[in-house]
């Protein structure tokens, strides 16, 4: 039981990029058979690119994960596909409007909150800790809110820090509400500024600066200014221990206990959403805005150009996405796939569930791939072949 806790808390620590050709992705499982009369759609064998997002979403399940989630939007025509069990043990089916634990990708959405507040002028990235919380991290003073966007603060991950770990799983608190500021207390004092060191410590303070800044909670301001004008009615940050619609992360050789509180990972990695929320998100913000669907569906479908996701005062609102590209990537990397494609992603990985985000440098097209289990290697190769077809 202590090596399952200690992997739901430590696996938070992304892959951070996603390209085959230039970073080394987390390896899958070891041990993970594959789910016996896993469910496939009867499109799966039908000519057409949605053929092909199921044919991806099939192999994942293949491979080994209990069930997977593929969503594409290419020049505005939105292709998904499911396949597998969202939750083994009841052998329920998978659904494209399935939910997961998004893990790290949670940090693009966190991003976008502070970025719009660069745009709005009501915070510059060279704000420094010691100027927007004073004393909030020893030593931590003189670091900005681009440090801390790009992972280059020094601060120390408190995610990896044994005293953390020991007190969540030793001491049976992974089901309790965590501080964003009691997190803080593990880590250590910061390191030298101006390094690319990946740290969750990060998102967390930038996950305060959001509430003193507005003066709301981060669920308020995430509300508010991303998930309400784009319309993202399932992606939250939970208070619930197993949310509603959320598919059952499996570890390993058996179904695991995934059950974490969210606010142990809070706005580095607390989010739930589905595939299609995570798209919609970075279609908003890398991209032209695509058509909306009329409702969810399992196995594959297709949705084609119509009116777009952000409208009137709200697309104003967003951050446009070359304040993401600053700096070489602000809750986003940049990567080169194999066939020449530059993309920006994002991928998260958490005990019991992986997955993806990634867009093509001029925007046309967007992948989300989520999976119920740890295999973001896999992932993230299925989303390298997606975007290079």
């Amino acid at each position: 039981m202590r090596a399952a806790l200690l992997g739901a808390i430590s696996l938070v620590i992304a892959v951070t990029a996603c390209s085959p050709s230039t970073r080394t992705a987390a390896p899958a499982a070891p041990g993970t058979p594959q789910p016996s009369g896993a469910p496939r759609s009867p499109s799966a064998g039908s000519p057409g690119a949605a053929s092909e997002v199921q044919a991806v979403a099939d192999d994942l399940v293949s491979a080994g994960s209990p069930g997977a989630v593929v969503h594409l939007r290419d020049d505005g025509r939105i292709r998904e596909a499911a396949a597998g069990f969202a939750d083994l043990a009841t052998r329920t089916p998978m659904r494209v409007d399935h939910r997961f634990r998004i893990a790290s990708v949670t940090k693009t959405f966190t991003a976008a909150v502070v970025l719009q507040l660069v745009r709005e002028r009501r915070l510059a990235l060279g704000d420094t800790l010691g100027k927007l919380l004073p004393g909030v991290l020893p030593g931590a003073d003189r670091v900005t809110v681009e440090q801390l966007l790009t992972h280059t603060s020094g601060i120390p991950d408190y995610l990896t820090d044994s005293r953390f770990t020991d007190a969540v799983v030793d001491r049976g608190l992974h089901t309790r509400d965590w501080p964003p500021r009691e997190l803080l207390g593990y880590g250590g004092r910061p390191g030298k500024r101006g390094v690319n060191r990946y740290s969750n410590s990060n998102y967390i303070l930038l996950g305060l600066v959001i509430e003193k800044v507005t003066g709301k909670s981060y669920s308020e301001a995430l509300s508010e200014r991303i998930t309400g004008p784009l319309r993202l009615r399932d992606t939250e940050l939970p208070r619930e221990l197993l949310p509603q619609g959320l598919a059952r992360g499996r570890q390993g050789d058996g179904p695991g206990s995934t059950t974490v509180s969210s606010s142990i990972f809070w706005a580095a990695g607390g989010l739930v959403s589905t595939t299609r929320d995570v798209g919609t998100l970075y279609e908003a913000l890398f991209g032209a805005g695509s058509g909306k669907g009329t409702g969810p569906s399992s196995g594959a479908r297709t949705r084609a150009p119509g009116k777009g996701t952000v409208e009137g005062a709200a697309a104003g609102r967003l951050p446009a996405g070359a304040d993401f590209k600053r700096a070489g990537g602000m809750g986003v990397y940049a990567d080169k796939l194999t066939c020449g494609t530059h993309v920006w992603n994002h991928s998260g990985l958490i005990y019991g569930y992986s997955g993806i985000a990634m867009t093509s440098e001029d925007g046309r097209r967007q992948v989300v791939i989520q999976l119920n289990s740890p295999a973001v290697g896999q992932a993230i190769a299925a989303a390298g072949r997606l975007m290079c077809r």
